[in-house]
């Protein structure tokens, strides 16, 4: 699932949980709607950032078939199961 997939489902969800927040008087449209763009805006960079570890990037592109191998340090080497990628000496 990319960032655009993953931004649109998280804010459809939490806009239906606001729309009942909302039907059951619990907090208002405005409330609603805040809380809906933080909370989508704190998640997207989360997982932004998580994406975009070392480890995540490296295999990101280990998973590129065009790619034959990639020389990493040893400690993110081992993080990635792939055999694409080998420990830089």
């Amino acid at each position: 699932m990319n960032q655009e997939q993953l931004t649109t489902l998280l804010r459809t969800l939490l806009q239906f949980g606001g729309g009942i927040a909302v039907g059951r008087g619990w907090i208002d449209a405005d409330t609603a709607t805040a809380l809906t763009g933080a909370l989508v805006t704190l998640l997207v960079t989360g997982w932004g950032l998580y994406a975009r570890r070392n480890a995540g990037l490296v295999a990101s592109a280990a998973a590129v078939p065009a790619v034959k191998t990639i020389l990493a340090d040893p400690a993110t080497a081992q993080a990635i199961p792939s055999a694409k990628v080998q420990p830089a000496e």
